[in-house]
C-alpha cells in the first residue's frame, strides 16, 4: 500500500526542520530528496509522488528555507551535511539513496564524501559544488535561462516557483543570498574523489546555471560515475520532465537494488 507524503516537524540542533515523509517501506533504502536553492519542496511535488509509489521518500526543507528555522545561519556544505545526518539519526534512519538537485546535490556529494557510511548511492543533478561565472553574469543567464524554460512550464508550477521564491527572498534575504554565493563560488573538487558510493549525474544539456563542463568535472573527479544528459532542457528541467526525470532515477536505483541480491 502507498503512503501519501505527510507534512512534518522536527527539532534537530534547535532547529525546527519541515519535512515531508511517505512511500513505500521496504528493504530497499529510503531516498533522502534535497531540493535546488531559492524554492523549498513544493515545486518538486510531482516528482516526490511519484517516486513515492515505489520508495520511502523523505524530502526535508533545508535550513533557510520555507519553513525550516528562519535564523540567518551562514552555513557551508559541511554545516549542512551535518545537520542532516543528525536528522537522520533521529529518524533512525542508517543509510540511504540520496537525490540531490542544484544546491542540494553540492550537499549531497558533501555527505557522501564525507560521512560514507550514510549513502547507499548519489544522483546529483545539474549540481552545484564547481566554482562558476562571477555574478553578474551568471545572474543574467539565470534570466535567459528561466525566459527559455518558459514554455515548458505548466501553469501551477510557475505558481509553485515564484511563490516559493519570493517568499523565501523576501522573508528570508539573508540566508537566500548566502546560500546563493555558496552555490557559486564554494569548489568541492577536492573532497569528490572521496566518493565511493555509486554516482549518477543527470544534466541539462542547456543548463547555464552549472553548465556541462561541471558535469564533465565531477565525472572526472567521481570513481565510477554515470553521465546521464537530457538534450534540449535547462537547469530545472527534472521539475518540469517528471517522467523522463523518474525513469532514470528508477533504472539507475532498481540496478543497484538487483545487484544486492
Amino acid at each position: 500500500m502507498i503512503n501519501q507524503l505527510i507534512e512534518k516537524h522536527l527539532s534537530v540542533n534547535e532547529h525546527s526542520i519541515r519535512y515531508l515523509e511517505g512511500g513505500i517501506v521496504s528493504d530497499c533504502e529510503p531516498i533522502l530528496f534535497l531540493h535546488g536553492w531559492g524554492v523549498g519542496i513544493e515545486p518538486y511535488q510531482e516528482i516526490l509522488n511519484i517516486l513515492c509509489q515505489r520508495y520511502q521518500v523523505i524530502a526535508p526543507e533545508l535550513p533557510g528555507f520555507g519553513k525550516t528555522s528562519h535564523s540567518n545561519l551562514n552555513w557551508d556544505y559541511n554545516d549542512h551535511a551535518r545537520f542532516l545526518i543528525a536528522f537522520l539519526n533521529i529518524l533512525n534512519i542508517k543509510k540511504v539513496h540520496i537525490i540531490g538537485h542544484s544546491l542540494g546535490g553540492g550537499i549531497a556529494a558533501t555527505i557522501a564524501a564525507s560521512m560514507p557510511t550514510f549513502v547507499e548511492s548519489i544522483i546529483l543533478v545539474d549540481s552545484t559544488g564547481i566554482p562558476v561565472e562571477p555574478l553578474a553574469k551568471i545572474l543574467f543567464q539565470r534570466a535567459i535561462e528561466m525566459t527559455a524554460q518558459t514554455p515548458q512550464l505548466k501553469f501551477p508550477q510557475i505558481i509553485q516557483i515564484f511563490t516559493a521564491f519570493t517568499y523565501n527572498f523576501v522573508l528570508q534575504t539573508q540566508n537566500t543570498i548566502q546560500l546563493l554565493l555558496l552555490s557559486l563560488k564554494k569548489d568541492l573538487k577536492p573532497l569528490l574523489p572521496k566518493i565511493e558510493s555509486h554516482c549518477l549525474l543527470i544534466w541539462g544539456a542547456n543548463d547555464l546555471t552549472t553548465p556541462l563542463s561541471t558535469a564533465q568535472d565531477f565525472l572526472r573527479l567521481i570513481k565510477n560515475a554515470k553521465l546521464v544528459v537530457v538534450e534540449g532542457v535547462y537547469h530545472e528541467w527534472s521539475i518540469f520532465f517528471v517522467d523522463k526525470f523518474t525513469s532514470i532515477v528508477f533504472n539507475f536505483i532498481d540496478e543497484i537494488e538487483e545487484k544486492k541480491i
